[in-house]
C-alpha cells in the first residue's frame, strides 16, 4: 500500500519481491435489502504516523519470506479479523503490482475478533468505506470490489455435447478476432474430439458461471508442444488458454476470477509440482493482457509461434498459489 501504511511493518519480516503482502475486501449483504457492506478495521497505534482517517483499512498485511501470496491473504485475514476462509473462498480482484487484492463474500451474521493492532471496526457501504479509508491502495480494492461481478465459478471437463457452444463463443463477435480458425461444428470436432477423449496433451474445461456454461479454459505442458516450448524459452512450464464466450459477461471482472480459480483448482491439482504457469495472448489482445496481470501474470516480452506475435506473461505458481 502506501509507504505510510508500509511503516507499519516496520521491524517485522517482509517478502522481498512483489506482491509485498495482501488486503482482503470483506463483503456483507446489506440489511433489508440495502447496499452491501464492507468491513474496515482502524489500527489501534499512536502517534505521528497513525492520525487521522488514512488508520481504516480492510484486512491487510505484510507477506513473510517464503509464504505464499494465497496463504499471507489468509494468515492476515485470521489474524486481523478472526475471520476464516478456505483457499476457495477469495476471488482474485487485482494481484497485480506491490500488494495483491482480494474478495471475500461472507453471511450478513459473520463476527469479527479483532487483534491488538485494532481497536474497532465498522461494516460500511462502500461509499462512506471510501471517505474512510484514506491509502489510496486500500481505497481501490473497496471500489475494485463494489464493481467486480460476484458469481459461484466452477469447472467441468469439456464434453462433445459442449461443441456447439464452444464454435458460438469462438465465433462471438468480441472473441472472433482471437479465433482466426474461424471452426465450424465438423472442424471443432475433429480439433477438440481427441482433447475429449483424453488422446491429446491438452486438457479442456468449460467455465460455468452460476451453473451457465460461459467460456472454456485448457492447459498443457508446454513441453508437450516442442514448437511453443522452444518459443517461450520455459519447457517446464504449464500453458492456459482461455476464453469468456458471453459478451455480456465481459468486463465486469471475471476474467481474473476464472483464471485464478482455474489454476487454484484444476491447474495446481494436474501439475502439483509445476513452478511456473504461462499464458501467449494476441500481443493486440490488451484486455486478455491485463486480465493476467491482476492475476498475478508478468509479461515477459513477445514472441513468435505460427500465428500473429503473442505476449508471454508468466505467473510463479509457488509465489501465489504455495
Amino acid at each position: 500500500m502506501s509507504t505510510r501504511l508500509q511503516r507499519t511493518w516496520d521491524g517485522l519480516p517482509i517478502a522481498p519481491d512483489e506482491p509485498h503482502g495482501a488486503a482482503i475486501i470483506v463483503r456483507r449483504p446489506g440489511g433489508c435489502g440495502g447496499e452491501r457492506e464492507y468491513l474496515i478495521l482502524h489500527r489501534a497505534h499512536r502517534g505521528p504516523d497513525y492520525e487521522g482517517d488514512w488508520a481504516w483499512t480492510p484486512p491487510s498485511g505484510s507477506r513473510q519470506p517464503g509464504e505464499s501470496v494465497l496463504r499471507a491473504a489468509l494468515r492476515e485475514l485470521a489474524e486481523e479479523s478472526g475471520i476464516q476462509a478456505r483457499l476457495a473462498d477469495l476471488r482474485a480482484l487485482d494481484l497485480s503490482g506491490a500488494w495483491a487484492c482480494f474478495g471475500l463474500d461472507v453471511a450478513a451474521e459473520m463476527p469479527v475478533r479483532l487483534d491488538a493492532e485494532h481497536d474497532k471496526f465498522e461494516w460500511l457501504p462502500a461509499s462512506r468505506a471510501l471517505v474512510y479509508c484514506k491509502p489510496d491502495l486500500a481505497a481501490a480494492g473497496i471500489a475494485k470490489a463494489d464493481c467486480a461481478a460476484t458469481a459461484a465459478i466452477s469447472f467441468r471437463s469439456l464434453s462433445m455435447e459442449d461443441l456447439p457452444d464452444l464454435v458460438a463463443w469462438q465465433h462471438a463477435p468480441h472473441a472472433a478476432p482471437w479465433f482466426p480458425e474461424s471452426l465450424d461444428l465438423p472442424a471443432a470436432e475433429r480439433k477438440y474430439g481427441p482433447r475429449i477423449e483424453g488422446l491429446s496433451p491438452t486438457k479442456v474445461h468449460v467455465a460455468l458461471v452460476d451453473g451457465r456454461p460461459c467460456g472454456f479454459l485448457q492447459h498443457y505442458r508446454a513441453a508437450d508442444y516442442p514448437q511453443y516450448a522452444a518459443a517461450t524459452g520455459k519447457p517446464e512450464s504449464i500453458a492456459i488458454d482461455y476464453a469468456i464466450g458471453v459478451e455480456e459477461l465481459t468486463g465486469h471482472g471475471l476474467g481474473p476470477q476464472l483464471i485464478w480459480g482455474y489454476l487454484r483448482d484444476i491447474v495446481r491439482t494436474a501439475h502439483p509440482a509445476a513452478r511456473l504457469a504461462v499464458a501467449s495472448p494476441d500481443v493486440a489482445n490488451t484486455r486478455s493482457i491485463r486480465a493476467l496481470e491482476k492475476t498475478g501474470f508478468v509479461p515477459a516480452g513477445q514472441i513468435e509461434t505460427d500465428g500473429p506475435r503473442e505476449m508471454l506473461c508468466e505467473l510463479d505458481l509457488v509465489k501465489f498459489l504455495g
